[in-house]
């Protein structure tokens, strides 16, 4: 909400056009020209035209947030989300539009600072997270062999709803998965790995540049580089799963792992059997046991988590 009468900004000098996503609108051009931010989207079949979807206007603009791929314009109290597919794009608009937002007087904001989430708040991120990683994987395992497309979707819904759990959540991230929606729906396997990996890499990117939170939250757990730590090494679990699934090597692997869960254990607030995890994995190739050996081998990562919100 805005007190007094503003003075306009200085026109932006520059015209920057990127290939984007705008949710509940689809695949365009994000254009920062003038004093207003356009999203474009190609119209008609045969004589293809452009037409603008959506216009904001700099001074409408309150603030602006930048998560890798994903640029974030709050203005009169609605936040659109643009996926944008150049990452260093996506930092030349947000640079601009900070500079802008700068001269104007008005608060620069990033996630973690508008997050500002309490370790509670974090964990549930992080759970979520975890969650979504876990249906992801479930679905490219579904792929392997003969496709059982009711298991497909069956993990894929659950990927919708964990999605859109995260979402709901202060400062974490957006996924899009109408591109793998629209996959399944039309039972294109490849299509499907690729925009399941896709979703994946985002929400790998969105923990990887969470910035350190301070000294002070080096005491508070579950803290960003606890997360960071966490999720790599969840990723690297389900990426033994998925290759012993289908058959790889994973020896190296499964070595990586041991070495993260032990730096884990040491360096977060995260205490997880080692042992235990070595356990459940190594019965992945019994085929009558690897169902139950995935479980396990989750619940271990998951059960730290409850025990540090019920803390």
């Amino acid at each position: 909400m805005r007190f007094g009468k503003e003075q306009p900004p200085e026109p932006v000098s520059v015209d920057i056009k990127a290939k984007a996503r705008l949710r509940n609108v689809g695949n365009g051009t994000l254009d920062l020209v003038g004093n207003a931010v356009k999203f474009q989207v190609e119209k008609g079949r045969i004589r293809k035209h452009r037409e603008i979807a959506k216009e904001i206007p700099i001074t409408d603009i309150d603030s602006t947030e930048r998560v890798g791929n994903e640029l974030s314009v709050t203005w009169k109290g609605v936040t659109e989300r643009f996926v944008i597919e150049n990452a260093d794009l996506a930092e030349k608009i947000h640079a601009k539009l900070s500079e802008t937002l700068s001269v104007q007087g008005k608060p620069l904001e990033s996630k973690e600072e508008t997050a500002k989430q309490e370790p509670d708040e974090f964990a549930q991120v992080l759970s979520n997270a975890l969650k979504i990683t876990d249906s992801l994987f479930d679905v490219l395992r579904g792929l392997h062999g003969r496709v059982d497309w009711n298991r497909v979707e069956s993990h894929l819904k659950c990927s919708k709803e964990n999605v859109k759990s995260l979402a709901d959540q202060k400062g974490a991230v957006n996924l899009d998965i109408s591109k793998l929606s629209s996959a399944a729906k039309e039972r294109l396997p490849e299509e499907i790995s690729k925009e399941a990996c896709d979703l994946l890499r985002v929400l790998l990117e969105y923990f990887n540049g969470l910035t350190s939170q301070g000294k002070s939250s080096a005491q508070l757990h579950p803290n960003h580089e606890d997360g960071k730590k966490l999720i790599l090494a969840y990723y690297t679990l389900n990426d033994v799963i998925l290759g012993t699934v289908v058959e790889d090597d994973v020896r190296k692997e499964r070595d990586e792992l041991m070495i993260m869960l032990n730096a884990l254990s040491n360096e977060t607030a995260f205490k997880i059997n080692v042992g235990a995890v070595r356990d459940a994995i190594s019965k992945l190739s019994i085929g009558q046991e690897r169902e139950s050996a995935i479980e396990e081998s989750r619940a271990l990562f998951k059960q730290q988590l409850k025990e540090l919100l019920a803390t």
